[in-house]
């Protein structure tokens, strides 16, 4: 009778183990056979893919791995829609700010800033017309005065 061979986890699976318990993900890389034979024996472990690239994780460490995973986005164009299919694929979600952060959206929008610069303007040329108003009112008064006192003395 031969007795059943426990899997073990020793040397290099070790170390992987020990770093992925650590960082909770690990990008696959030269290691692939060694983490699938984790995956295997540890359920926890999930594997998700996006864009060609694969990436090992704890099953609590998804929003984690999917933060690391947009930093390594190579691409220089990225959408909300690729960021709602890894989101899917990490069956996680962010929140907005983490998102516009990642998108470089965090800036107020061009019409809020264009309708707070014409909100300013008309203040400005309000104030300026009241000051023309004043000194035109001013002037007029006097010379309604003028004209009045010269009738008069006639």
């Amino acid at each position: 009778m031969s007795a059943k061979k426990e899997p073990c986890v020793n040397g290099e699976a070790l170390e992987i183990l020990t770093q992925l318990l650590t960082d909770g993900y690990m990008y696959t890389g030269k290691k692939r056979n060694t983490l699938r034979f984790l995956q295997r024996l540890f359920p926890v472990i999930k594997r998700a893919q996006f864009k060609g690239r694969s990436i090992y994780y704890l099953k609590d460490k998804n929003k984690q791995a999917l933060l690391e995973m947009m930093k390594q986005d190579s691409s220089r164009i990225i959408s909300y829609q690729e960021l709602a299919k890894m989101t899917k694929v990490f069956n996680t979600s962010i929140e907005m700010q983490q998102k516009r952060a990642f998108l470089g959206k965090n800036k107020t929008r061009k019409s809020m800033k264009t309708r707070r610069i014409d909100i300013q303007q008309n203040q400005i040329q309000q104030e300026k017309q009241s000051k023309i108003d004043d000194v035109l009112g001013r002037f007029l008064h006097s010379e309604v005065l003028r004209s009045s006192s010269s009738e008069s003395s006639y």
